[in-house]
């Protein structure tokens, strides 16, 4: 196994634990957006992220502008913003949501109180994005990071995801972010207790997977182990 391959192995064994509140890393500082935030600034940093809904940017800027949040029953989405520290200008940005358009396709399937259980089981990263100016000094790896911890200390069981097929470059950066990058248009299963269910897949499209607690585990695309713990 070579230097990059353990770090890997070492990331999903032992996970990080969160720390309370603001989470500073050298240079930058990592925090919840507010609505105090610049939305223009926030807009700009998502301009770069290649996102399947076109309507995403907006959704996501609204809800900061508006300081609005999920009722606590349909799970918790989480925009990070990243600055200067102690008090420069925002440099990078992470945002995960749970993957409420698949759930909400899936209820009549699964039903309603298991799509909601779902929605604090699984989060989706939809977008990570760090300035040039900051580039190369691995913020957006310490953004990911931040998120994975923050999901993982509310109960969050497992963190997908989702590269362009054509982003090549992309997998071996999410790998060493844990993530286990699935083929072009690999299906993900999902092993429930009342049976398997499939994540959606797209030929354009390569899944990521990371289990966030020693009872999920991923194999040859299957996501094991999911709410055997509730």
């Amino acid at each position: 196994m070579g230097r990059a391959s353990r770090r890997r192995a070492e990331r999903r064994s032992n996970p990080v634990r969160p720390a309370a509140g603001e989470a500073p890393h050298e240079r930058y500082l990592i925090r919840p957006a507010t609505p105090d935030d610049d939305a223009s600034t926030v807009r700009a940093l998502l301009e770069p992220v290649n996102f399947m809904d076109a309507a995403m940017p907006d959704q996501i800027v609204e809800r900061m502008r508006t300081g609005l949040r999920l009722p606590a029953q349909f799970g918790t989405a989480t925009l990070l913003i990243a600055h200067e520290h102690p008090a420069g200008p925002p440099v990078g940005l992470a945002h995960a949501t749970p993957p409420f358009d698949w759930l909400m396709a899936m209820e009549t399937t699964l039903g309603r109180q298991l799509c909601l259980t779902l929605a604090t089981t699984l989060v989706e990263l939809e977008a990570v994005s760090v300035a040039d100016s900051a580039r190369g000094n691995g913020l957006g790896h310490r953004l990911i990071g931040t998120l994975v911890r923050s999901y993982t200390d509310r109960g969050y069981e497992a963190m997908l995801g989702g590269i362009h097929a054509d982003q090549t470059h992309l997998a071996p950066y999410y790998e060493d972010d844990g993530f286990h990058v699935l083929p072009p248009g690999a299906p993900l299963d999902l092993q429930l207790p009342i049976g398997r269910i499939r994540f959606p897949a797209s030929a354009s499209m390569r899944h990521l997977v990371r289990p966030l607690t020693p009872r999920v585990s991923y194999q040859d695309g299957i996501l094991k182990g999911l709410l055997t713990g509730r």
